[in-house]
């Protein structure tokens, strides 16, 4: 299998043709191409395996590896013609379908993956290696309980194998079912302890479970694994955020801010430490930076108008929500805020309609429905205000966000992969 994607037009170095011909020579040229595509190194691959094919001309190990490398410089008609030759001269080969489906997947190829992937299931429905590349497929292409099907196989058949217990944690968690996500996410890592990217999902996954003390310790173990990664560091800072310690959390972003000083998400969340330290200069300075970095990230600015909302100054926090919704008008927070301010100032039919679009965008959210409800009363619609007022005491001891909460939970970032 190849072991890089690569993408953009490489112009490929032509070969003048050989002297002789011979299949120990073949074989040999063809064993230079394959480790040139592993190496990246298109061109040299190329040259190699066209030489192969000059010197035999039915070798269906060169078409197979050349139409990789074609895949992968963006010649794509010439590779599905070099496929389609060494599939009809094995039909009933799974190993053609099996490499061909790999590469199409690498090169993001989806729909020419799935044909060969399907292919290759069908002819060796015992591959795990088939299964779990189908179900990459399905994962990435939105259909995770098709995805969990082809992995679950997998798993089955390599109970070992780590990157299916890893793939099938994903598609878990795409399909909403975060615990059985988080349990393969954690065999994943416990069979292959050392790939810090196992661990940086199942960090991921252990922050959006509210699993903080967890995330935490399996955040500073891919650190420790990979000092280098500086999104792993951001969600350690993240984790340590939500665990309650924000001064860790900032000792963590500043040594990101030394490597990176213009990362906006860690501008961000150096606001959200200072923010939980009470330190609103330093927070209102850092959310400007991160804001004066990437002016289309919103949740600084949301972060502004909150904090701004919190100390009376509803003129500056009243900016800061309405820039924001230039950048996202459907922000729930920013048009539940701006809600609030206008019902507080009387402008009842201007917070009917931030909170209405908030009902619409964020229908189980229990403070929606309150503040709905009160709109309603003070505009006299009795009978919207009592079913709102329901909705509400049916959500009263529901989990959903508490957009009335000074210091917001962050479970969603900018920080991935």
């Amino acid at each position: 299998m190849i072991g890089v994607l690569l993408a953009g037009i490489i112009c490929l170095t032509p070969l003048e043709p050989p002297q002789g011909s011979g299949a120990a020579e073949a074989r040999q040229l063809v064993q230079r191409g394959r480790a040139s595509l592993a190496a990246g190194q298109l061109a040299e691959a190329a040259a190699a395996l066209e030489h192969a094919l000059l010197l035999s001309p039915g070798d269906l190990e060169a078409q197979l590896q050349l139409g990789i490398v074609y895949l992968f410089s963006e010649r794509f008609a010439q590779a599905k013609q070099l496929f389609g030759q060494v599939t009809d001269a094995k039909p009933d080969d799974p190993a053609a379908p099996l490499e061909i489906g790999a590469a199409y997947l690498r090169a993001g190829r989806l729909f020419d993956a799935e044909s060969h992937l399907s292919r290759a299931v069908k002819l060796a429905p015992s591959s795990a290696e088939a299964h779990l590349l189908l179900g990459q497929v399905y994962s990435a292409t939105h259909r995770p309980d098709d995805a969990v099907v082809q992995l679950q196989k997998a798993v089955q058949l390599e109970p070992s194998l780590p990157h299916a217990h890893y793939q099938l944690g994903i598609a878990y968690t795409l399909g909403g079912r975060r615990d059985e996500g988080i349990e393969e996410l954690r065999t994943a890592t416990t069979l292959a302890p050392a790939n810090a990217g196992f661990g940086f999902y199942l960090g991921v996954a252990l922050i959006e479970a509210h699993r903080d003390v967890d995330a935490v310790a399996e955040l500073q173990r891919v650190v420790s694994l990979s000092p280098d990664d500086i999104q792993a560091r951001i969600n350690l800072a993240w984790a340590l955020i939500n665990a309650g310690r924000p001064g860790d959390a900032g000792r963590t972003l500043d040594e990101v801010l030394t490597r990176q000083p213009a990362n906006a998400v860690a501008r961000f969340l150096r606001g959200e430490t200072a923010r939980r330290q009470q330190d609103d200069e330093r927070a209102i300075a850092e959310y400007e930076r991160a804001i004066a970095i990437d002016r289309s990230m919103v949740d600084p600015m949301f972060a502004l108008g909150t904090l701004y909302y919190w100390r009376q100054d509803l003129t500056h926090a009243r900016e800061w929500f309405e820039r924001l919704l230039s950048v996202d008008p459907e922000h729930v927070g920013a048009h539940y805020q701006l809600g609030k301010m206008a019902a507080q100032a009387g402008r009842v039919d201007e917070a009917l309609a931030h909170f209405e679009l908030c009902a619409r965008n964020a229908p189980g959210n229990k403070g929606v429905r309150y503040q709905l409800a009160r709109a309603y009363r003070a505009k006299g619609q009795v009978e919207n205000a009592d079913r709102e007022f329901a909705a509400f005491q049916a959500l009263r001891s529901d989990a959903s966000v508490d957009l009335d909460a000074r210091d917001q939970r962050l479970d969603r970032i900018g920080a991935r992969r």
